[in-house]
């Protein structure tokens, strides 16, 4: 079986871009987009931030964005994993340095982030991959094939 999957890696570290599904008990299962960030080190710590479709969609959007225009920005998630609240903070960005233009993905969990540096042609293409991820994980599964699901009404209704 193959499934689509782009990873940008740096000297150091690195970010898989793959589809992924929410599973939760008593609900319909729904399509995800998962962002791995992982160092090269063995036994390193890795970070995953799961996005919604509309979310990979606005990380494309901002990737685009700062490539014209530079900057920094993030998406946020807070969680309350019964020990307290959690927050990881995904981010995209052009930075200098020496005088030449770079950019990054880097993520920060707690104390915990992960930097990974990518080129310009690395950079955009992920974003089309988030792009067409996000169109392609946007569904969320019937219980009855025969029916759309609850609240939403088809062509002709």
């Amino acid at each position: 079986m193959r499934m689509p999957r782009f990873t940008v890696y740096a000297k150091e570290s690195g970010v898989e871009i793959s589809p992924c599904e929410k599973k939760q008990q008593g609900k319909p299962d729904e399509g995800r987009i998962a962002l791995r960030f992982f160092r090269l080190t063995s036994g390193a710590h890795q970070i995953r931030f799961v996005a919604e479709p509309w979310e990979a969609f606005e990380l494309y959007r901002r990737i685009n964005a700062i490539q014209l225009e530079g900057g920094k920005e993030s998406l946020t998630h807070r969680f309350d994993a019964g020990d307290g609240e959690t927050v990881t903070k995904l981010s995209v960005e052009c930075y200098q340095r020496n005088g030449k233009k770079g950019y990054a993905f880097s993520i920060q969990r707690g104390e915990e982030g992960i930097n990974v540096a990518a080129p310009l042609g690395e950079f955009l293409f992920a974003a089309e991959f988030l792009k067409s991820l996000s169109v392609a994980q946007s569904w969320v599964e019937s219980a009855d094939p025969s029916r759309p699901p609850a609240g939403r009404a088809g062509f002709g209704a």
